[in-house]
């Protein structure tokens, strides 16, 4: 939801992806110009060229879709594995499109890297409706509940956890 935010503030056109028919009205707000519930569906080795590049957390089958239809040189940062950790995609996207799959893996991220992009996310980056995307705080003894809410996808934004014992 806040990449989608910080995209739209920069002028990208961003179409969002959710199974959640309550979260469109959100996702608009937070500046998607489109809310879809699937990719361009098809499971040609390629499909019709759509994307000018993508952000994915989802992983599995929505990154296979994806990457079938991106355009030529799009890229596609991989930043999840939510939909499934295989990727089932012939090597046309890449070989005649020249699409790139990039992945993210923030923890073997140097320090100094990670810093620097949390201190553009904090300064020229930063998210306008950081406000609208719902937190929620849990003790270790909710947290059963709030990975529950998330398995099932009831649950939107952020769920911080308290390690103290404290209930401050």
């Amino acid at each position: 939801m806040r990449v989608s935010d910080m995209l739209a503030a920069r002028g990208y056109e961003v179409v969002a992806f959710t199974r959640k028919k309550d979260a469109a009205p959100l996702l608009q707000e937070l500046g998607a110009g489109e809310v879809r519930s699937d990719a361009v569906a098809g499971d040609r080795p390629l499909e019709a060229e759509y994307w000018a590049g993508a952000i994915d957390n989802v992983g599995g089958a929505l990154l296979g879709q994806l990457l079938r239809s991106c355009r030529m040189q799009a890229g596609v940062a991989a930043v999840g594995l939510a939909g499934g950790a295989e990727l089932a995609v012939s090597l046309m996207p890449f070989l005649l499109r020249g699409v790139n799959l990039l992945g993210v893996n923030s923890a073997a991220t140097r320090r100094e890297r990670r810093l620097a992009v949390w201190q553009r996310i904090a300064g020229d980056l930063r998210p306008r409706h950081l406000q609208r995307i719902g937190s929620s705080v849990v003790t270790l003894v909710e947290l059963p509940q709030a990975c529950a809410a998330l398995i099932s996808g009831s649950h939107t934004g952020r769920t911080l956890v308290r390690i103290a014992n404290d209930e401050r």
